[in-house]
């Protein structure tokens, strides 16, 4: 030790001596209190003696990368993600839900509507309950939303899929949820949050709106109660329950900032134009909303020998409120209450050689809006101008038009409208889908076969109404369209009769079947070949029929150390989509409206039947095939690697065209609509039940094609009604970078457990950082959103970077926990404005950003950039905190 302190002496200067010497001193007192096993020194407990072995029989052993029973349900060579919800909720997640977290597994990424997988949308997955569809029945995303609490874990599966599973052309998220053990267990949690300013859109030049809306989120309390155990001994079985609930209150301030233009100098144009309009404030006004989540969950299940019963009811009942920007406060808000609900019978039944299952499962979800302020029941105003008699708000009206800058409209509307009066367009919406699954399974010598069929058939009754029973729009005092809907006959002459009413309501069905066959083969004890064949139906309405799909899936494993410890795979498969039922205005039918339009001139009256688009014929179905390869090790129950590489070909999009509903290129100019991704995935993680746990990831793709799929950062929600295809021809700078390619994508999850002065702590994180999403220059022009150079080329978005903390005390029972979100409260943008310029562009064909410079209209003058380009419209979230206390009896 002397010879050791000579050389620090000499080699180290003094300030790096003394944390060098403090450093020793720690670790030597570590070491004296480790019982003698340095692995305790960094947390990662004593290593697995030999007399215990991991087991592999189970699934979700840690260190096992496969199962080593061939009847178990999961994927010899499925891109798997099990996340324990035990493990979540040691992470900062506060009171989230299931659907908030799913992108936490290998391989994922994640967009405004969900998680995203292998180049796919968040709309093209799907979620399931312990097997059950919950997807959204309009849209396909989440519907159902599960608290952490409520589960036992979340499986993600990127790809790899089975002829068994149930999958679309994303990726699958199967929440599983909690049991009753042979103890009663009672687990409470309480929760509260704040969270900071959001951040402002910002002002364009030459831009102008009357009003502009800033949303905050305000305090939220959350409480969660859930119960599980025993119900003793029933028909000679034992009989389980488990209950839950988990209300949220949750407020929002909602800030609208009312201002006119400024005419100073008297010369009839706007102060500040072209650049930013110089504008005088009128008022501020505000208000606060209480929004409600109440998640519900009833679960009761029987277990006697073979067989296994499971009875499960669950959903939440929520409401919240969305406003308009430009309007007075009185039309300017909407509540939507919602109740969704699943309700799952379950039948399993394990023999040695056998396993079955019959699953009847039921979705609902009911959905209803009505005007925020009650006095927003009449019919709507949109003008284009601010009103002179408001009686809503008549100090705006006073001052947009006292006069005081007599040469300009004060509060001008250049685009859009000014809404007043009633709460304009209202939709309720009921959705049903009843589900029914028959499985089995049996294993003879080193074959295992199985076969299964599915049936899906899901109904949405929309109910559209109008406040007051019609809406009004008005370009100009003296000019008024009445906007109704209509049943049966209404000519287009104005005064004639015309069958009028005050709702609007569709029906929209969707079948979706499916059977399969499936071959494991066992040649050895390390070696699983898998090979199936599953035929699938899709039918939306009753023209849009897609009833022989075959989707031939197979694959090879191979567990090199044996005992299920390892795995390298290859496999290959096809996939299709699941077509939801929001795609009914587009190819079974749209609301019918009338405008009864009168003005000084005259009377006149436009219909519109609601007609939908035509389905053309020989229209085939979109196909997805995939490509997989992987390694993956478990170590000694301490560790676990994992690396495995995708490549997605989707081809035969299905859009909008000219020529209806159809794949685009098919037989047209048109170029096919296709997506093409390839990405790398790679995991590293620590046993969750050790002092540290670590997990880290690394994802790199690319996805490339001129088809984004049912959802584009531009365009919102299109579900395979978008702009892209609607031209007579589309160029070649269509094809590029998709907004899904998800360039680099990296995170860490730490948590370290320990003691200091006889108390418990806790401290954990997850830090992420993403690449922007690439970014367009995109010209809406008569021709319909042209592309000015290659889709994707016009660089991309700032890095996105995010860190979660928690930091926990665990004292007398009790665990404090503070959660803070985004802690250096990053504010990137996510979304930007892509439309460069409008009316007589054309694209450049192969050119890159720098050549917008030299772009020209179709007279020859120099392209007018919009000021709005490049703005950002979406950011990421602001800071927020949460602080929690649990308790467990």
């Amino acid at each position: 030790m002397c010879r050791a302190g000579l050389w620090l002496r000499g080699m180290l200067p003094s300030g790096v001596r003394t944390r060098v010497v403090l450093f020793a001193g720690v670790l030597a007192s570590r070491a004296a209190h480790a019982d003698d096993n340095p692995r305790d020194l960094f947390g990662l407990g004593k290593k697995p003696t030999a007399e215990a072995p991991v087991s592999c029989d189970v699934p979700h052993t840690f260190g096992c990368a496969t199962i080593t029973d061939p009847l178990d349900d999961a994927s010899p060579y499925g891109l798997a993600t099990w996340l324990p919800a035990s493990y979540l909720r040691r992470l900062p997640t506060a009171n989230a839900t299931h659907d908030s977290v799913a992108h936490y597994a290998a391989g994922a990424s994640r967009d405004e509507t969900g998680p995203s997988f292998g180049g796919a949308t968040g709309l093209e997955n799907r979620w399931t309950i312990d097997g059950a569809p919950s997807d959204d029945i309009r849209t396909g995303g989440s519907d159902t939303q599960i608290p952490l609490t409520f589960l036992d874990g979340i499986t993600v599966m990127a790809g790899g899929f089975t002829a068994r599973d149930r999958a679309s052309t994303g990726g699958r998220i199967d929440a599983q949820l909690i049991r009753g053990g042979t103890k009663h267990v009672l687990a409470t949690e309480v929760w509260g949050g704040i969270a900071g300013e959001s951040r402002r859109r910002p002002v364009a030049s030459g831009s102008y709106s009357v009003r502009r809306l800033a949303s905050d989120a305000g305090p939220d309390l959350g409480v969660s109660i859930v119960g599980s155990g025993p119900l003793g001994a029933v028909l000679r079985g034992r009989a389980w329950y488990a209950a839950g609930i988990a209300p949220v209150l949750s407020s929002t301030e909602a800030t609208w900032t009312a201002s006119r233009l400024i005419d100073g100098n008297g010369d009839g144009s706007p102060d500040g134009l072209p650049g930013p309009a110089a504008i005088e404030r009128i008022s501020i006004r505000t208000k606060n909303t209480l929004d409600y989540f109440v998640p519900v969950m009833l679960r009761t299940g029987w277990d006697r020998g073979a067989h296994h019963v499971e009875l499960t009811l669950i959903g939440h009942g929520s409401r919240v409120t969305r406003f308009l920007q430009n309007s007075t406060l009185q039309a300017a808000g909407v509540d939507r209450s919602e109740l969704v609900a699943d309700g799952i019978a379950t039948w399993r039944g394990r023999w040695a050689a056998t396993r079955a299952l019959v699953q009847l499962a039921w979705h609902r979800s009911d959905r209803h809006e009505s005007p925020h302020d009650d006095a927003a029941g009449g019919p709507q105003l949109l003008s284009a101008y601010v009103p002179m008699d408001l009686p809503e708000d008549s100090y705006l009206a006073m001052r947009c038009h006292d006069g005081t800058y007599p040469n300009i409209a004060q509060c001008a509307v250049p685009f859009g409208y000014f809404a007043s009066a009633g709460a304009g367009g209202l939709v309720d919406s009921v959705g049903d889908r009843p589900t029914a699954t028959a499985e089995i399974a049996h294993r003879r010598g080193a074959h295992v076969v199985r076969t299964g069929a599915t049936l899906e058939d899901s109904r949405l009754i929309v109910s559209s109404q109008l406040s007051g029973g019609e809406q009004y729009r008005s370009l100009f005092p003296g000019h008024l369209d009445r906007l109704r809907y209509y049943s049966g006959d209404c000519e287009e002459i104005a005064g004639a009769p015309c069958d009028y009413v005050t709702e609007s309501q569709l029906r929209y069905r969707t079948r979706y079947a499916a059977a399969y066959v499936e071959e494991t083969f066992t040649p050895g004890d390390r070696i699983r070949v898998d090979g199936g064949l599953r035929w699938e139906l899709m039918w939306v309405g009753t023209r849009l029929h897609f009833s022989n799909q075959l989707a031939p899936r197979l694959g090879a494993a191979w567990d090199i150390l044996g005992d299920g410890r390892s795995r390298v795979w290859t496999s290959m498969g096809r996939s299709f989509p699941m077509l939801p039922a929001g795609l009914g205005p587009t190819v079974i039918r749209r609301d019918a409206t009338v405008h009864d339009a009168s003005n000084p001139v005259g009377e006149s009256r436009t219909t519109d039947a609601g007609a939908a688009f035509r389905v053309a014929q020989g229209i085939e179905p979109m196909a997805q095939d995939e490509v997989t390869a992987g390694v993956e090790l478990g170590l000694a129950k301490t560790f676990r690697v994992i690396e495995w590489v995708q490549g997605r070909w989707l081809r035969r999009g299905l859009e909008t065209t000219p020529d209806g509903f159809d794949n685009p290129g098919r037989t047209t100019e048109l170029l096919p609509a296709r997506r093409a991704s390839e990405q790398l995935a790679l995991e590293i993680a620590t046993a969750p039940t050790a002092k540290l746990t670590l997990r880290a990831g690394y994802l790199a793709g690319r996805t490339v094609g001129n088809f984004p799929g049912p959802y584009d950062p531009r365009q919102g929600v299109i579900l395979y009604n978008g702009a892209d295809f609607n031209g007579p021809t589309v160029s070649a700078n269509e094809l590029g970078k998709l907004p899904t390619d998800v360039g680099h994508r990296v995170f860490v999850e730490a948590d370290r457990r320990g003691t200091v002065f006889g108390i418990s702590f806790d401290v954990a994180t997850r830090l992420t950082l993403a690449s922007g999403r690439p970014r367009n220059a995109v010209a809406d022009t008569e021709l319909g959103v042209l592309h000015l150079i290659p889709r994707g080329s016009a660089g991309r978005g700032p890095m996105i970077a995010q860190a979660n903390l928690r930091l926990a005390a665990h004292w007398r029972g009790f665990d404090l926990i503070l959660d803070v979100f985004n802690a250096f409260d990053r504010g990137g943008p996510t979304v930007v404005d892509e439309v460069y310029g409008e009316l007589l562009l054309r694209p450049i064909e192969g050119g890159s950003y720098q050549d917008l410079v030299f772009l020209k209209d179709t007279n020859g003058a120099p392209a007018e950039r919009r000021t709005a380009y490049g703005l950002p419209v979406v950011f990421q979230g602001p800071i927020s905190a949460s602080v929690g206390v649990r308790r467990e009896f």
